[in-house]
């Protein structure tokens, strides 16, 4: 076999999990009504400031407990730090009575959570949607 061909073969390959990760889509609850939000509410979800959907319905936030390539794309994308994010929750939590967001592993509970939850919103890399659904950010498919 040529070398060079299997050089451009595994750098193809090691790139593809890359442009893969950065795929994230925002999911809710399929009974949530709405089918797009803008960045800045979802700013305002995401630091406790937005606490309700226009339906009424209480807004639950769903994020990681670690620092995942998910969490690291959507918060790059809102334009804030996800520390920023936990101090303005955690402030709101101690002076408003707000719900700690449900926080987990993997992209696969994540998704499974908002999809048995009514009134959660969370996001996942698009390969991991599982039964909940997407909504457009700006208009987008895909956080970019």
């Amino acid at each position: 076999m040529n070398v060079k061909f299997l050089i451009v073969l595994v750098f193809s390959l090691l790139a593809m999990p890359l442009s893969l990760s950065a795929q994230v889509v925002v999911i809710v609850n399929k009974a949530n009504t709405i089918s797009s939000i803008s960045t800045a509410d979802l700013k305002n979800i995401f630091t406790g400031d937005m606490t309700k959907f226009a339906s009424g319905t209480n807004i639950t936030i769903v994020t990681y407990k670690s620092d995942t390539e998910s969490r690291k794309k959507f918060y790059a994308a809102l334009g804030k730090k996800y520390t920023e994010c936990q101090a303005a929750i955690l402030k709101r939590m101690m002076n408003d009575g707000l719900k700690p967001p449900a926080a987990f592993e993997s992209d696969d509970d994540v998704a499974a959570y908002v999809a048995k939850t009514p009134g959660a919103i969370g996001f996942v890399n698009v390969a991991n949607v599982g039964a909940a659904k997407v909504i457009t950010v700006d208009g987008k498919k895909q956080i970019d």
